[in-house]
């Protein structure tokens, strides 16, 4: 058994809020000023700005209470999402069915998220990892962030799976 846990840094969040709250602050000055006859226009485009900067700052919060929790017990690898004490089964797949595990680009992961999911936090200091497997009827695949122990026992197991399977 083995297990790891995938946490969102909070600095980088309040970083990338700032960012967007210092946007929307230059964005809503400049349309501030804009009229279409003798309506103010700038003034609502600049609370529509103010209200998508608040949402958008909700997101990133409750994003940082997410954590994604890896384990491989026996033959299965788990992936469930942990917020607060609500626990949830996000994948869970047998090890022989990986058809492959490679390491990714973040934004090709973040371009991707229509095709697959991602379980993982974004850290910039973390590897992202594409894992595709079958589940007996079709192919599916999924972005996972772990540490380069993780990525070893999941090869080691695949690996002493394929062995027992031969001999």
């Amino acid at each position: 058994m083995y297990k790891e846990i995938a946490i969102r840094k909070k600095v980088s969040t309040i970083f990338i809020i700032l960012i967007m709250l210092s946007i929307s602050i230059v964005v809503s000055d400049v349309i501030s000023t804009l009229t279409y006859d003798e309506y103010e226009v700038g003034r609502y485009l600049g609370i529509i700005v103010s209200i998508l900067a608040l949402i958008f700052s909700i997101n990133q919060v409750e994003k940082c209470k997410i954590k994604y929790k890896y384990s491989i017990i026996v033959d299965e690898f788990i992936i469930h999402r942990v917020k607060g004490n609500k626990h949830e089964v996000m994948e869970c797949v047998k090890v022989k069915d990986i058809q492959c595990i490679k390491k990714a680009g973040k934004s090709k992961a973040f371009l991707d998220t229509v095709s697959s999911k991602v379980y993982g936090c974004l850290n910039f200091d973390k590897d992202l990892y594409f894992c595709k497997y079958n589940d007996g009827r079709v192919n599916r695949s999924f972005y996972f962030e772990a540490s380069h122990r993780l990525i070893n026992r999941l090869h080691l197991t695949k690996d002493k799976e394929q062995m027992k399977n031969a001999g």
